[in-house]
């Protein structure tokens, strides 16, 4: 199928730092296309089109490792991971029976916490949304404002408070969230949600995170997160239809939906197509 190029020309993570092992060559599958990657035995990261045995674009920024299959631009930037008090560390990659843009939407939504995330990202009775502002700066979407009661917002924080959410949306697959550090609250961790759209309906979730969290281990933060990626699966997996519709009618939103739809609306004006559902 031909894909438009403000989807094909991105760079798209098939891996973050910590999992490739240098020598090993690994095969997935990137906007339908079969690829291999791997470190080479100078520790080079490289990736081939499988088909045409074709050498494709790669960087390697943002503790993670980039592919494109097109002509790619200049890759968002994030400070934060040159930062010497944070500690970077990724999730294991979970594959999703969703759209990549399904993906981001579902991590842009406050509004699940305390029903999906109950006893960490929230807890009932709390579930109302405060209103927050939906902006579009440098062709990149922020979702500002946002607050939210959690009762264990971090690993190494016990008892609940409010914490300050702001949403990045970098590309259609690609968003950040900043959030108060329980530990720091003068001071926001950041959480990296990359996805890989290996077809339209099918993804891999790479999440690389820049924490000021300095008590705990990086294998309770790891699996902390991991823990929170897990519990979206069940809700991501079974969203019908699989795919993202942009139109507003088909499905219902409330006040507490306005940075999915300005996503929706972002998408549209970008003219992006792949991953969304059309109504026949």
């Amino acid at each position: 199928m031909k894909i438009e190029s403000v989807v094909l020309d991105q760079w798209y993570p098939v891996a973050t730092e910590n999992m490739p092992v240098a020598g090993k060559a690994y095969h997935t599958q990137l906007l339908g296309q079969p690829i291999e990657y791997g470190l080479d035995e100078n520790a080079a990261f490289y990736a081939i089109q499988c088909n045409t045995r074709v050498r494709l674009p790669v960087f390697r920024q943002h503790y993670t490792y980039w592919v494109s299959l097109g002509n790619p631009p200049a890759l968002f930037d994030i400070p934060e991971f040159h930062e010497a008090e944070r500690r970077v560390l990724a999730t294991v990659p979970v594959c999703v029976r969703a759209s990549g843009l399904r993906v981001i939407e579902n991590f842009l939504d406050m509004a699940h916490f305390p029903f999906v995330h109950e006893g960490t990202l929230g807890e009932m009775p709390y579930t109302a949304v405060k209103p927050y502002r939906v902006e579009i700066e440098n062709d990149e979407l922020y979702a500002r404002d946002g607050e939210f009661y959690q009762p264990m917002a971090a690993f190494s924080h016990e008892g609940g408070m409010n914490i300050a959410y702001i949403y990045r949306v970098c590309s259609p697959f690609s968003a950040l969230l900043y959030k108060t550090c329980p530990l720091q609250p003068a001071k926001k961790d950041l959480v990296c949600l990359f996805v890989q759209p290996c077809d339209e309906d099918r993804s891999i979730v790479h999440m690389p995170m820049a924490y000021l969290d300095d008590s705990a281990s990086l294998e309770d933060l790891r699996l902390f997160r991991q823990s929170i990626l897990g519990q979206d699966l069940a809700i991501l997996n079974n969203q019908v239809p699989r795919k993202l519709p942009l139109l507003s009618d088909l499905e219902i939103s409330t006040g507490a939906d306005a940075s999915s739809l300005a996503y929706r609306h972002w998408l549209s004006e970008k003219g992006v197509s792949y991953g969304t559902f059309q109504n026949p």
